[in-house]
């Protein structure tokens, strides 16, 4: 370990005296910032230590409580800015729904799915054009859709329901759930 960092060392651990602070600029500087403590650098008493260069003056630094803010001596308090305009908050009246989208999409595909599932949608069973059509198919199949106009695109009534019966119906109300929970 060095000389240097021994005597940091000595200071942090409250073992070094006021005299060795005051002789060494950093350690004066870290004892000023770490304890709060304003230690002035030691004049030489013998001519013989005296400095041979200008007086230097020696200005104090002011401190405060929040160790975070560092005064510099001499330096002007810079202007206060002005604040950015901001948008006007809304009143409680004005806020726009979210989700009407979501809640007539939801709705609308629901009831479409339901009225197929009862063959309300068994007129279109007349583009129906190849010879296996049958004119008891009154439920368009989802999973067919495209192929409207052949016996894969039709299914059966009522009592019989396929998967795309139910998935429809259930996307649809989880589509409106999702809707009137949104905010």
């Amino acid at each position: 370990m060095s000389a240097h960092d021994d005597k940091v060392k000595r200071l942090l651990d409250g073992e070094i005296d006021e005299a060795e602070i005051a002789a060494d600029p950093v350690l004066a500087s870290l004892a000023e910032r770490i304890f709060g403590l304003n230690i002035e650098p030691i004049t030489p008493t013998k001519p013989s230590q005296q400095p041979t260069g200008p007086e230097v003056e020696v200005v104090a630094a002011k401190t405060s409580h929040d160790p975070m803010i560092e005064v510099i001596p001499g330096a002007a308090p810079a202007a206060p800015m002005p604040l950015p305009d901001l948008p006007t908050i809304p009143k409680a009246g004005e806020i726009k729904k979210k989700g009407g989208f979501l809640k007539i999409f939801g709705l609308t595909s629901l009831l479409v799915a339901v009225a197929n599932i009862f063959g309300l949608f068994g007129f279109l069973n007349s583009q129906c054009t190849a010879e296996k059509c049958t004119a008891e198919a009154t439920r368009i199949n989802w999973a067919g859709i495209h192929e409207i106009n052949n016996e894969l695109g039709w299914s059966m009534p009522f009592p019989e329901m396929g998967i795309p019966d139910y998935v429809a119906v259930a996307c649809s109300i989880l589509v409106l759930i999702v809707a009137f929970r949104r905010k």
